[in-house]
């Protein structure tokens, strides 16, 4: 699975370059590398949502309502602040030796996550959590192209993201 397949599904043009991402700037701002396929994606699409359900973050300047350094530094914050309040961290996170960051969310209040280690400069890309307005968790081996491709196609093994409201119309809409 793949950007490519992902655009297919979503009648986008590809390859394609919208520009405006300065991706040198990325890596320094989260002293992580972005993972390949999310830049990809984000050079695809731009940021925006699929089924107007998952909403992607991205690097293109803040202030954008879905602004990708925005909502990763509110969400490590918020989860740091929970978990220092004491709620239960997965057993999946290592708070010593991983970082999240939120990368997509969804009108329902899910945030979709990188699982990065803080030892590591370059993260596979190929996990990913997702946690409900509950407090409850997932964790898929995926990247984001097949998460989101999975998901798009109703393959996604998930009690977390609904897609009661998705309508799986083929749709990506740019914000």
């Amino acid at each position: 699975m793949s950007v490519a397949e992902l655009a297919r599904w979503a009648n986008v043009s590809y390859p394609q370059a919208l520009g405006g991402v300065n991706w040198n700037s990325v890596p320094e701002e989260f002293r992580v590398l972005i993972p390949r396929d999310y830049r990809e994606m984000i050079d695809t699409f731009g940021g925006g949502s699929f089924d107007q359900h998952i909403w992607i973050h991205s690097p293109r300047g803040r202030g954008e309502p879905y602004d990708l350094a925005s909502w990763a530094i509110e969400r490590e914050t918020a989860l740091e602040l929970l978990w220092g309040a004491g709620e239960e961290v997965p057993a999946a996170i290592d708070r010593e030796s991983d970082r999240l960051i939120a990368w997509a969310s969804t009108g329902d209040g899910e945030y979709i996550y990188w699982v990065i280690s803080k030892e590591g400069s370059s993260p596979s890309g190929q996990r990913i959590a997702v946690q409900d307005y509950d407090g409850d968790w997932e964790f898929f081996d995926l990247s984001c192209s097949e998460f989101l491709l999975r998901w798009v196609n109703g393959q996604l093994d998930t009690n977390l993201i609904s897609s009661a409201f998705a309508k799986f119309e083929n749709s990506f809409i740019r914000y």
